[in-house]
């Protein structure tokens, strides 16, 4: 008996045409056709700016994002490069 497995993949780039969040698009595409897997996207857009002030108390984008990567047996994350 096998189990389901659960991949939460999150894109670096905002934007909503982005390089990133296609490939992001892509990889899901990808590994659903595949049984037993599921594959979740989930945008950063209303995650804030890191602020210490409320490592306690975080907003609740921040807590359903941490309870998402709690709860995923593996991180997908799509990156941009820049080069300088």
């Amino acid at each position: 008996m096998s189990s389901s497995i659960h991949i939460l993949g999150f894109a670096g780039s905002l934007r909503k045409d982005s390089y990133n969040r296609a490939a992001l698009r892509l990889a899901r595409q990808i590994a659903l056709e595949y049984e037993n897997v599921e594959f979740e996207i989930i945008d950063l857009d209303n995650i804030p700016l890191f602020n210490q002030d409320l490592e306690n108390e975080p907003p609740e984008a921040v807590h359903r994002f941490k309870e998402k990567i709690r709860h995923a047996d593996a991180l997908f994350m799509t990156v941009p490069e820049y080069k300088l």
